[in-house]
């Protein structure tokens, strides 16, 4: 069996900082309210969650314990279980994940607008 691609995981490990830049970037470009953008945070957080899903089917590293990839947390638990890896993954988007929760949306927005415009 030939591994997932290591740079999938790598995203998804960071979706929650990455998502917050996505919504954003949004946000910022559209003028809408960030917190009504919440959605986009979601989806892109789910949708990597699912790919990696999909790529561990593709390879024949899939388990039934994997299903749960709404819950990326318990995801990322479980696929650590079952390809025995580090469960290191599920505590970093964890953490993540609360750290954009505690940051102020106006602090984000004022981050993703310097990087994006400051030359």
């Amino acid at each position: 069996m030939t591994n997932p691609k290591p740079n999938l995981i790598i995203f998804l490990i960071f979706a929650p900082i990455l998502g917050a830049i996505l919504q954003a970037l949004i946000s910022n470009f559209m003028g809408i309210d960030y917190e009504s953008l919440i959605f986009l945070f979601l989806l892109f957080n789910f949708a990597l969650a699912y790919y990696d899903m999909d790529r561990l089917k593709l390879t024949g590293e899939y388990d039934s314990t994997l299903k749960y990839f709404a819950i990326i947390p318990l995801y990322l638990y479980s696929r650590a279980k079952v390809l025995n890896h580090s469960y290191s993954y599920a505590l970093i988007w964890t953490l993540l994940f609360i750290t954009v929760v505690i940051i102020p949306p106006d602090k984000i927005k004022e981050f993703v607008w310097l990087i994006t415009f400051q030359s």
